[in-house]
C-alpha cells in the first residue's frame, strides 16, 4: 500500500513539472488549453485530473474555484509569471501526513457527512458560501447550484442541531443583519475580524472588511 501510493505522488510530480514547463512557454496560451482538457475530462485518469486541477488553482485568477451553469470550470487565466506549479516537498509532506495519521477526506452533503459522523465533544468548523453584503456583490456559485437564503438557513439549522449535540461548533460568514439574525442565539460568543477579500478584481475594494466568527463556546 505505502509503495502504490508513494508512486502515485511522484507520478503526479512529473505530471506537474511537465505542466511548469509547458506553462511558461506560452503561459495564456497554455493555461486556456488546460482548462479546456480539464472541463472534457473523459479521457483523464484520476492521477492526471488532480494535476490539471492542482496546475489550474496555481495559475488561475487567485486561485478561486467556480463553475458555470453547465458544470466547467470557468474562472480566467491569472497572468502569472513562472508560477510555482509544483511544489513537490510539500506534496510528498502532506502524503506522509495523510498516510501516518487518522485523517479521512470524503466527498458528501455537509449535511449527510454531520448526520453520520458528528458526536458530542467533537469540534466542527464550517466555512460556507459567505452570505452577500449588498446587492451587488452576490457570489455564492462556487457551483452550480449555488448558494441560496433557504441554504443559509439549514446551515444555521445544523449549527443549532450541533449545539444541542454538544458539539463545539466554529462558523465564519459575512458581517451581515440577516447572519447576525440566524445565529442571534450565539452573539455573545460571535466576534468581528477583519477580512480581505481577495477574489475582488479591485484591488482598492480588498481591504476594510469584516467578517464574523459564531462559536456555541466561549
Amino acid at each position: 500500500m505505502y509503495v502504490a501510493v508513494k508512486d502515485h505522488i511522484e507520478k503526479l510530480i512529473k505530471l506537474l513539472k511537465q505542466y511548469e514547463i509547458e506553462y511558461n512557454q506560452a503561459p495564456e496560451e497554455y493555461y486556456y488549453k488546460l482548462r479546456s482538457c480539464y472541463n472534457l475530462g473523459a479521457s483523464c485518469d484520476k492521477l492526471e485530473k488532480a494535476a490539471q486541477f492542482i496546475a489550474l488553482n496555481r495559475t488561475c485568477f487567485n486561485g478561486l474555484y467556480r463553475v458555470n451553469g453547465s458544470g466547467s470550470f470557468n474562472v480566467p487565466w491569472g497572468k502569472y509569471v513562472n508560477p510555482s506549479i509544483c511544489d513537490s516537498s510539500n506534496l510528498r509532506n502532506v502524503s506522509i501526513a495523510l498516510r501516518y495519521s487518522k485523517v479521512e477526506i470524503k466527498v458528501s452533503d455537509y449535511k449527510e457527512m454531520l448526520l453520520e459522523n458528528a458526536k458530542e465533544g467533537d469540534f466542527i468548523y464550517l466555512d460556507p458560501p459567505y452570505s452577500p453584503v449588498s446587492s451587488t456583490a452576490y457570489f455564492t456559485n462556487y457551483t452550480t447550484d449555488g448558494f441560496s437564503y433557504k441554504d443559509q438557513k439549514e446551515l444555521a439549522e445544523r449549527f443549532r442541531q450541533l449545539d444541542e449535540m454538544k458539539c463545539k461548533v466554529m462558523l465564519t460568514n459575512s458581517n451581515t443583519p440577516l447572519v447576525r439574525e440566524l445565529y442571534a442565539s450565539f452573539a455573545r460568543n460571535t466576534i468581528e475580524a477583519i477580512s480581505k477579500r481577495a477574489i475582488n478584481c479591485n484591488a482598492s475594494k480588498r481591504e476594510g472588511h469584516t467578517d464574523l466568527i459564531i462559536r456555541n463556546y466561549s
